[in-house]
C-alpha cells in the first residue's frame, strides 16, 4: 500500500524501483574505490631475520614482494606498500600478512638491510621464476600441519594477479 497516498502500489513498481536502485548503486562512482587495486609488483624479496633467532623463527621466511626494488624506495625519500608473505622454508607459502608499508628510512641499500615490524632483516632479490613457484604451488613440497585461521591463505585472486604480473616479466 502507498503511505502517502493511501492507494495500494503494484508489485511490479517495486520491483523496478529495486532495480532501478540497484543500477544507480553498481554504476556510483564510490563503489569503484571498494574495488582492489590492480597488483602491479615486479621485484621479490626473501628477508632473513638480522641477529638473534628464537626456536624456529628462522624456519619462516618472509617474502617482500614489491611494485619498486628498495634501493629506488630507499632513494626516493618516500614510501611504498608492499605484499608480506611468510613463507615455510621458502617451500610453500604459511601466511599472508597483507600489506606491509615500506619507508625509506627503513632501507640501508648497501649493506641490503630493510626494517619491518620492530625487526631487521638481510634481503636478498629472487627472480620471477622462484616467485611463480610459490604461487602457483602455495602447499609446497614439504607436509606440515597448517592451521586454519583467518588471515593464514593468500586470497586467490591476489595471488593470481601476482602471477600474472611475474609471468609477464
Amino acid at each position: 500500500m502507498n503511505i502517502l497516498r493511501g492507494k495500494p502500489v503494484s508489485l511490479g513498481r517495486y520491483v523496478f524501483v529495486l532495480l532501478i536502485g540497484g543500477l544507480i548503486l553498481l554504476h556510483h562512482p564510490g563503489t569503484q574505490a571498494a574495488q582492489a587495486r590492480p597488483v602491479s609488483s615486479k621485484y621479490a624479496y626473501y628477508l632473513f631475520l638480522d641477529g638473534d633467532r628464537t626456536a624456529c623463527e628462522a624456519c619462516y621466511v618472509p617474502l617482500l614482494i614489491t611494485q619498486n626494488t628498495l634501493e629506488q624506495v630507499a632513494t626516493g625519500g618516500s614510501f611504498e606498500e608492499g605484499i608480506l608473505i611468510i613463507t615455510y622454508e621458502r617451500d610453500s607459502i604459511w601466511q599472508s600478512k597483507g600489506t606491509a608499508r615500506l619507508a625509506a628510512k627503513d632501507i640501508e641499500a648497501g649493506p641490503r638491510i630493510v626494517r619491518l615490524d620492530g625487526k631487521r632483516y638481510r634481503y636478498q632479490e629472487i627472480g620471477a621464476k622462484e616467485v611463480l613457484k610459490l604461487l602457483e604451488n602455495p602447499m609446497g613440497s614439504i607436509p606440515i600441519s597448517r592451521p586454519a585461521a583467518p588471515g593464514m591463505l593468500l586470497e586467490k585472486s591476489t595471488r593470481e594477479e601476482l602471477i600474472k604480473a611475474f609471468e609477464s616479466q
